[in-house]
């Protein structure tokens, strides 16, 4: 399967995680996903939280299945400055739900490939 500008194989590995089972829930599809429990999702960041995957559905429902992508490239928005893309720096969670962001010390996680700065989106290898 060819994927980005130039083409090449990549490996996608999507994962069954759940909703919290109390409080409210608003995940969209394509936002960053936080573990907050066993197998257990949420896209509501405290800031520099660690991302675990992409939501690869929506869901409003407490304690319902949904698909999270945790390897492979994925496309998220960012708020702020736009990721670097070194090959070595990667994102961390925003306080906006589902969003990314440059992490503000360390390296974040996964490896920045390519941003969109137009469209506030980042390309990140998980």
């Amino acid at each position: 399967m060819a994927f980005g500008d130039i083409g090449g194989t990549y490996t996608e590995l999507i994962i069954t995680c759940s909703t919290p089972e109390t409080g409210p829930v608003s995940i969209r599809r394509g936002d960053a996903l936080k573990l907050i429990g066993g197998y257990v999702v949420t896209n509501a960041f405290t800031g520099e939280d660690i991302i675990f995957g992409q939501a690869m559905n929506d869901c409003d429902t407490n304690d319902t299945p949904i698909p999270v992508k945790v390897r492979g490239i994925c496309i998220f928005e960012y708020v702020g400055v736009p990721p670097t893309v070194n090959g070595l720096q990667g994102i961390a969670g925003s306080t906006t739900p589902g969003k990314v962001k440059s992490p503000a010390s360390g390296n974040g996680i996964g490896r920045v490939v390519k941003t969109e700065p137009s469209a506030n989106r980042v390309h990140v290898l998980l």
